[in-house]
């Protein structure tokens, strides 16, 4: 009896293409007890709840629990070769926490459009496939890993040493073996292109990027102390002597993607350098040059090109406070891509920005504190205010507890909850009285509005008010362990 995981039926990408098929099966030995997903990658940016655009979309395309069933299927749409990641869970070990399994459990295959494919999964978590294009599902598995990082415990790496130059002749050499099995198949068969694609900028990239990982251990000498212009000369030179602009299915590959912002990036940078006092974020004159140089050097890649000038014009309305660059690249962005559904989300944004300068009014709320009782921002007025938008139960606190100590007397502090699907009394169960400090809860509804007034985002989850309700600083981004940036600011604040 068949066992289907999950029947997906999606518009995975907005083009003319027409969307095709892709059944993927999957067979388990007799009491494994195996939890099983699958999930497609699409390289899409979208909204996120709380964090803002990103730029990659997973869809779950199936679950499966082999408790009672040792096969189940799952077909769903594409209109192109597509990225699927396969997970596999051990119930024995599932819930143990800290607990990290011995066997692999995290598959990377590709898929495009007809393919039929069966995937068996034998009792150690290795995998075994058969059907359409099985051969490339065999090369992924023994030559490719989850994320690069996988392959430092693997050659070696020594967290601890400052040299680790002994990893080097590993890393070449699972270059060369990734290169030479790529030869050798397509010696023997048309391999699709956007499957080489993939193969390609994976295999370059994730090569010189662990040789960045060592030198840049090496430079530092294990201390997190900021590169000199020499330092950061010789590891950039590694992206710009390395990096090289592959068709537009690389996209596909994470590390080539970030590579890819890097190759704008440094020469923007080089150009308009950043500095610590202004967070490292770049300038507006930079943004916009680096908007340029994207569009200039993309022309023949549109994919690319589209991926990289929403990339900037997001940078310009989620890093900078000043709008003004963020206008001039939306203006620009609307006549290449009239179309875009993005077009109305930045507009919002910057709209939403612009509402939060320093000086303005801060936006009145009102919400319950724990004891159900309405409180609202205008109420607190008196003492300068610090809110902090809580997107986890009890986010922040830990932060904030030294500074509640240091404040108590001379500032007010906020913590306003907005976690998702978060009842009132769930949230109330977690809520610690103390003096000068202000628990709220908000429903779902009443997030969104907040985050369509404030322009809220797990980047940047505070606000300073003064004690006339005057917004001080808003954009201050998270930092761990210590925030810095906003212990300089309540400094400021308490003083005005």
């Amino acid at each position: 009896m068949k066992h289907v995981l999950y029947s997906f039926v999606a518009c995975l990408i907005s083009t003319t293409l027409v969307a095709q098929t892709a059944p993927i099966t999957l067979k388990t030995p007799l009491g494994s007890n195996f939890m099983l997903s699958l999930a497609t990658e699409q390289v899409r940016y979208h909204e996120a709840p709380s964090i803002g655009l990103i730029d990659m979309e997973f869809l779950n395309i199936g679950y499966f629990d082999d408790t009672t069933r040792q096969w189940a299927m799952t077909e769903f749409e594409l209109k192109e070769p597509q990225i699927v990641r396969l997970n596999i869970t051990s119930k024995a070990q599932a819930f143990v926490a800290g607990q990290r399994p011995a066997q692999r459990s995290n598959y990377v295959l590709f898929i495009s459009p007809n393919d039929k494919l069966t995937i068996t999964i034998n009792p150690d978590k290795s995998l075994t496939f058969q059907g359409t294009n099985a051969i490339y599902q065999e090369i992924l598995r023994d030559y490719f890993r989850e994320s690069l990082y996988e392959y430092l415990p693997v050659f070696g790496y020594n967290p601890t040493k400052i040299d680790n130059s002994s990893i080097l002749p590993k890393v070449d050499s699972l270059q060369q073996a990734r290169q030479q099995r790529l030869q050798t198949l397509k010696s023997q068969q048309p391999v699709n292109e956007a499957f080489e694609t993939y193969l390609t900028a994976t295999t370059t990239t994730e090569a010189y990027l662990l040789k960045l990982i060592v030198s840049d251990k090496k430079i530092r000498e294990s201390q997190g102390i900021q590169l000199k212009p020499e330092q950061r000369q010789e590891i950039e030179n590694l992206t710009m002597q390395n990096f090289k602009v592959l068709p537009d299915a690389a996209l596909m590959s994470e590390p080539y993607r970030r590579e890819l912002r890097n190759f704008i990036q440094i020469p923007v940078t080089q150009k308009y350098p950043t500095d610590s006092a202004k967070r490292y974020v770049l300038s507006g004159e930079a943004v916009q040059y680096a908007y340029q140089l994207s569009d200039e050097k993309l022309r023949a890649y549109p994919r690319q090109r589209a991926y990289l000038l929403t990339y900037w014009l997001d940078y310009s309305t989620t890093f900078r406070s000043d709008m003004a660059a963020a206008h001039a690249l939306l203006k620009n962005y609307e006549k290449t891509y009239p179309s875009s559904e993005l077009i109305p989300y930045f507009k919002q944004t910057i709209a939403a920005k612009e509402g939060k300068y320093v000086g303005q009014r801060a936006p009145n709320f009102t919400f319950k504190n724990q004891e159900g009782k309405d409180v609202s921002l205008s109420s607190l007025k008196g003492k300068p205010v610090c809110i902090a938008f809580c997107f986890n139960l009890k986010q922040h606190e830990l932060i904030f507890k030294p500074l509640e100590e240091a404040y108590r007397d001379r500032l007010t502090f906020v913590y306003l909850n907005v976690t998702p699907n978060t009842p009132f009394e769930d949230w109330k169960s977690t809520v610690q009285s103390r003096p000068g400090v202000v628990h709220l809860w908000a429903s779902d509804e009443e997030a969104q509005k907040l985050k369509d007034t404030y322009s809220t985002s797990m980047r940047y989850p505070f606000v300073l008010i003064d004690s006339q309700g005057k917004i001080v600083e808003r954009w201050i981004p998270q930092e761990f362990p210590d925030n810095k940036t906003l212990q300089e600011e309540l400094k400021g604040l308490i003083k005005k």
